[in-house]
């Protein structure tokens, strides 16, 4: 009897050891099962994550290469300008030239016309010559024959200008610059014609407002009456009168209309998606930086759930 009962508790005694190891089995498999399943729940979530990114990343490469174009489209128009512009400096510069050689060809020419001039006349007798060649033969009187003598020196001393005007002349002939920045210089200096640049030799220093011909300028006041009775008495009440009625109206009486709401949107109300896309780059660099990103993620959990409600 005693060898039956040892018997049937060391069997009762191998099958709860049996027992406890099934169950401990069943529980590692459960264990391992449920790891499992969340291990499959995660990769899920980082596919479409990743997807997400996909095709956010592939939206992106879309925009920059549409931008890729639009920049090869300004260079090439940029490129066709400044060749015309290029087309237009050069015949300008050849205008420029023309005009230049023209210049000089005229100068030339005048010159030529003023040597061959002077060697075909004798200039000097034709000044020294009186006016008229022939005396006007009329019986005078003993007085009326100071004024002849007067005349006769007036006629001399004109003679004599002309010919020390005319010795001047010859001088600056000979000395003529052959620069033609000097040139022209001197021409405009002599015919008093409007000077196109300075012919100072300190050409950038700024000219005093004391020496210029501005400081001698009045200017007459803008707010003085040109009548003493101009204005009336009653102008001031009636014009401080609109001005507080409009004032009142429009700030305090008048309610807002569309007009006013559109001024109480933001950029982001404006432009749809602006949001989302600043705030994916915010994540992007505060995770680069290792910066919080808790109210990044739960202003965009926000956001798919307000995109969601649209859509359904």
């Amino acid at each position: 009897m005693e060898n039956s009962l040892g018997s049937t508790i060391e069997k009762i005694k191998f099958q709860e050891q049996d027992n406890e190891a099934k169950l401990k089995e069943k529980r590692e498999f459960d264990a391992t099962v449920v790891s499992l399943k969340k291990a499959i729940r995660e990769t899920i979530l980082q596919t479409e994550k990743s997807e997400q990114a996909q095709k956010s990343m592939s939206d992106k490469i879309g925009l920059l290469r549409t931008q890729i174009i639009l920049e090869k489209i300004r260079r090439d128009s940029l490129a066709a300008q400044l060749c015309t512009l290029n087309k237009k400096l050069e015949d300008l510069q050849k205008q420029s030239n023309n005009g230049i050689t023209k210049v000089w060809e005229q100068r030339s020419a005048f010159c030529q016309d003023i040597q061959t001039a002077a060697d075909n006349y004798d200039v000097w007798a034709l000044l020294m010559k009186p006016a008229y060649v022939e005396p006007f033969l009329q019986p005078v009187k003993k007085e009326e024959g100071t004024d002849i003598i007067s005349n006769n020196e007036i006629r001399l001393q004109t003679a004599i200008v002309r010919r020390e005007n005319a010795l001047k002349e010859r001088d600056r002939l000979k000395a003529e610059p052959d620069n033609g920045e000097e040139f022209l210089r001197n021409f405009i200096k002599q015919n008093r014609l409007h000077r196109l640049y300075s012919t100072e030799l300190k050409e950038n220093e700024p000219i005093k407002f004391s020496t210029s011909s501005a400081a001698k300028k009045n200017v007459h006041s803008v707010f003085r009456k040109t009548t003493p009775d101009s204005m009336p008495w009653y102008q001031p009440y009636s014009v401080v009168g609109s001005v507080a009625v409009f004032l009142i109206y429009f700030c305090v009486l008048r309610e807002e209309n569309d007009v006013d709401l559109e001024f109480d949107k933001t950029l982001y109300d404006r432009i749809q998606g602006l949001e989302k896309e600043q705030l994916l780059q915010s994540y992007r660099y505060n995770k680069e930086q290792g910066k919080s990103v808790e109210d990044i993620e739960r202003r965009l959990k926000e956001l798919e759930e307000e995109e969601t409600k649209l859509v359904a």
